[in-house]
C-alpha cells in the first residue's frame, strides 16, 4: 500500500455510536484533498464483530474506539492485539479514536502499537486522512523491516552453524595432536586462533538480533544473573564481588549475555599489576597470588545497577566511541562487545552510560531499571 489512498483502501470502522460513525465517515470523504480518494468503510459496534470480521475480510487499516459495549478502555486494543499474535487476525495498522482527554491511556496505547491516538471532538478531515496516511506508512516500513530482521536472521543462522560445525571438528583434531617442542607453540596459536573464530561467530548471531524489541521477559534475580554470567567468562586470575540484590524484569537471556561482555572487557581490558585483592564475598576463578587480573564490583544505583573494576579505566575522550561496532583497543578483541552491550540497554528500554570507578578503572552504570527489592 503506498501513501495515497485509492478505491482498494478498505477501512474497518469500530465505533459504538451511530452519531460518531456518521461524523468519521463525512470526515472520510474525498471533498478535502486531491489525493484523498474515498475509501471502503465497514462500520460494526462492537469488539466483537470487529474480530469476526477481520477474521474472514482483508482490511487496510482499523479505526478502533477504546470505549464500546463489550469492551472499554486500553482493554479493547489489547484484546485486538492478542488476537493478532495468535496469528488469527493479519497484522494491520490501528488508528484509535477515542472521547477520553487521557495522555496515559495515549500512552499506553501507542506502547500496545497502535500508530496514532485521535481525539473524536479535535478530528476533522485533514487531520483523518493524515493521520491515516502515516498509519499506513508507517506499518509498511515496520513489516519491510521486520521482515529484513528475518531474513538477517535467517542467514546468521544458517552461517553460524554452517561455520560452527568444521569448528568444532578443527578444534577436536586439535586436542588429539600430541604437542613436541617444535609444534607445541603452533598448536597452541592455532587452537587460540579456532576460539577466536567461535567468539566472532556467536558474535554475529547476536548482531543479527541488534534492534530487535525485547518480548520474552520475567522477573529475574540480578544477583544471581551476574554470577551465572561470571561462571562462563574465563579469567583464571580474577574476581567478582555481587554487592546488588533484588529482581528486575528482563529477557534473562540477553541479560545474561550483558553481564557476560562486560565483565569479558574488565578482563579483557584489566590490569596487569596486581593491585587488587579478592574481597571475602566474592565469586573466584581461581588463585590471588600474584595475579595480573582485576576485581570487578556489581553494585546498586537508585534505579539500576553499576558494573565497576580496577582496570586502567577508559579515558574520557574515548567514553563516547567504545560502544561503536568494530571499536577496540585490545588487537584480540572483536570490537563487537560493547556495542551487544548498548543494543540489548537500549532493547530493554534502560540507559547506560561510563565514568570512574572508585579505584580509578572502569564504572558502567544501567539507569532506568525497575528494580524491585529482595
Amino acid at each position: 500500500m503506498g501513501a495515497e489512498f485509492t478505491d482498494d483502501l478498505h477501512v474497518l470502522l469500530v465505533e459504538d455510536n451511530p452519531g460518531d460513525a456518521r461524523l468519521i465517515r463525512h470526515h472520510l470523504r474525498s471533498d478535502t484533498s486531491s489525493t484523498f480518494t474515498t475509501p471502503t468503510v465497514t462500520h460494526v459496534e462492537t469488539l466483537d464483530a470487529a474480530v469476526d470480521n477481520l477474521t474472514t475480510a482483508d482490511y487496510d487499516l482499523v479505526l478502533l474506539d477504546l470505549g464500546l459495549t463489550d469492551s472499554r478502555g486500553i482493554e479493547t486494543l489489547e484484546r485486538l492485539n492478542d488476537r493478532i499474535d495468535d496469528g488469527d487476525i493479519s497484522p494491520l495498522p490501528i488508528v484509535v479514536l477515542t472521547g477520553l482527554t487521557d495522555d496515559e491511556t495515549a500512552l499506553r496505547s501507542i506502547q500496545e502499537g497502535a500508530q496514532d491516538y485521535l481525539l473524536k471532538d479535535h478530528l476533522e478531515g485533514e487531520l483523518l486522512e493524515r493521520a491515516i496516511r502515516y498509519a499506513l506508512e508507517r506499518h509498511r516500513q515496520e513489516r519491510r523491516l521486520e521482515r529484513q530482521n528475518e531474513r538477517l536472521e535467517r542467514f546468521a543462522s544458517i552461517v553460524s552453524h554452517d561455520l560452527r560445525n568444521p569448528l568444532q571438528v578443527a578444534k577436536g583434531r586439535l586436542d588429539h595432536v600430541e604437542p613436541t617442542a617444535s609444534t607445541s607453540e603452533h598448536l597452541d596459536e592455532a587452537a587460540k586462533a579456532l576460539d577466536r573464530m567461535e567468539e566472532l561467530v556467536g558474535d554475529l548471531l547476536v548482531l543479527a538480533r541488534e534492534g530487535q524489541a525485547v518480548d520474552a521477559t520475567e522477573a529475574v534475580d540480578i544477583g544471581e544473573i551476574a554470577r551465572s554470567a561470571w561462571r562462563s567468562v574465563e579469567a583464571p586470575a580474577s574476581d567478582l564481588h555481587v554487592d546488588v540484590s533484588g529482581t528486575v524484569t528482563a529477557d534473562t537471556s540477553r541479560l545474561t549475555q550483558l553481564f557476560e561482555n562486560l565483565f569479558r572487557n574488565s578482563v579483557e581490558h584489566g590490569s596487569t599489576t596486581p593491585r587488587s585483592n579478592a574481597r571475602g564475598d566474592s565469586v573466584e576463578h581461581g588463585s590471588t597470588n600474584g595475579d595480573t587480573g582485576v576485581t570487578i564490583i556489581v553494585g546498586p544505583l537508585p534505579d539500576g545497577v553499576y558494573i565497576a573494576d580496577d582496570g586502567p579505566g577508559i579515558p574520557a575522550s574515548e567514553r563516547d566511541d567504545v560502544f561503536d561496532a568494530g571499536y577496540s583497543t585490545n588487537e584480540n578483541g572483536t570490537g563487537f562487545g560493547l556495542d551487544i552491550v548498548r543494543e540489548i540497554v537500549d532493547a530493554h528500554g534502560w540507559s547506560i552510560g561510563i565514568t570512574e570507578s572508585e579505584a580509578g578503572g572502569a564504572r558502567f552504570e544501567i539507569t532506568g531499571m525497575d528494580l524491585d527489592d529482595a
